[in-house]
């Protein structure tokens, strides 16, 4: 992490961005290089520069070193053994969620920890996330990304069914990225506290319909939404801004509800 004098030091993890398509977070170590096709810089002559400084590289065109924001560490930075939630998705839960710091938050089915370094950077510094993976492995590699970032501290991770129950009670909200969460709407339910969002995550349309059938028999939850967000960026050249051709289209389906009490 960088001072908070913002200047830059040995063991400071910056973004050297030299355009859209070339930036990097790199660790800054005395004595190394730091090389890419348009160049090279030494890690020594960024050294005791202010964040957000431009650098030159050996061939003259312009580099930015620049501080790593959480999204920088979404793109670039996180190891990533799963399919993980875009950017897109997760802010969208945000709003719909309503949580912030000092929340309490489940969450179910981390897998590399995307979605949780999104939850706990906002429920800091008292609140909590309390994640149920059954992968040992997946958990392993989420906290290793969240240590990376110094948000491991605001996370609990179980190796477990969350179908085996939950321990936490009266929580905030709950984020339930799994295949079968109709299985595990008895859990989610007993660890909301009464008005509590949910969100689930279903890739397709058939899980929806499964999960919609499945709360309407339970009963316990009300507000049903169901959401999908499509993301379409520009290409920024003056004259000539248009669409990107390329855009994140379909990456599932956000469905929400609330919990009520039921008599």
């Amino acid at each position: 992490m960088l001072n908070p004098h913002e200047i830059i030091s040995e063991g400071s993890e910056v973004v050297v961005y030299i355009d859209e398509r070339r930036r990097w977070i790199v660790r800054v170590v005395r004595g190394k290089v730091f090389g890419s096709d348009r160049g090279y810089i030494k890690y020594d002559d960024i050294i005791g520069q202010t964040i957000g400084s431009e650098v030159k590289l050996s061939t003259g065109f312009s580099a930015y070193v620049l501080k790593p924001l959480l999204i920088d560490y979404l793109e670039k930075g996180f190891r990533r053994r799963t399919q993980v939630l875009y950017p897109k998705d997760m802010g969208l839960i945000l709003v719909l969620l309503g949580i912030g710091p000092g929340s309490r938050v489940l969450e179910s089915g981390i897998g590399s920890g995307f979605m949780t370094s999104v939850i706990a950077n906002v429920v800091r510094p008292d609140g909590h996330v309390y994640a149920y993976e059954v992968r040992e492995d997946f958990a392993k590699i989420a906290m290793e990304n969240l240590a990376r970032v110094g948000l491991d501290k605001y996370v609990t991770v179980k190796i477990r069914d969350i179908r085996e129950g939950v321990d936490e009670r009266d929580l905030d909200a709950a984020v339930i990225d799994l295949p079968n969460p109709w299985e595990a709407l008895d859990s989610i339910y007993s660890a909301l506290k009464p008005s509590a969002p949910v969100a689930f995550f279903l890739p397709t349309v058939s899980q929806v319909e499964k999960l919609l059938n499945a709360i309407q028999e339970h009963r316990g939850f009300t507000d049903l939404r169901c959401f999908e967000v499509l993301l379409r960026e520009f290409h920024l050249v003056s004259g000539a801004i248009r669409p990107r051709t390329r855009m994140i289209g379909h990456t599932g389906y956000i469905f929400f509800a609330r919990k009520v009490i039921v008599k």
